[in-house]
């Protein structure tokens, strides 16, 4: 038996030149720092935070995410932090 065929209708998603599907009721923060690979679908209530990095200079790719990639319903991106003099520092880190 095969699994059954799911459709991302166009009232709900947001389709890219690059074939990802990106739903109308996720959070997308700092989309200048985020990658899609292409293919990738992001479901309802993910958020995904590419404005949370350390100020500096030159562009920075917060969050990038692979090819073929589901981010299931509720699914939260952020980049890694530590918590140093009681202030959350967040840090870009590469990820294989």
């Amino acid at each position: 038996m095969e699994p059954p065929i799911v459709y991302y209708p166009r009232s709900e998603y947001i389709e890219t030149d690059t074939g990802n599907k990106v739903s109308r009721k996720s959070v997308i923060c700092g989309s200048q720092n985020i990658i899609l690979g292409g293919k990738t679908i992001i479901q309802t209530d993910c958020v995904i935070r590419g404005d949370l990095r350390r100020t500096g200079g030159g562009h920075a790719v917060v969050v990038a995410i692979g090819r073929y990639c589901l981010l299931a319903k509720g699914c939260i991106i952020r980049p890694p932090y530590k918590t140093y003099k009681g202030y959350e520092n967040f840090y870009l880190s590469n990820l294989v």
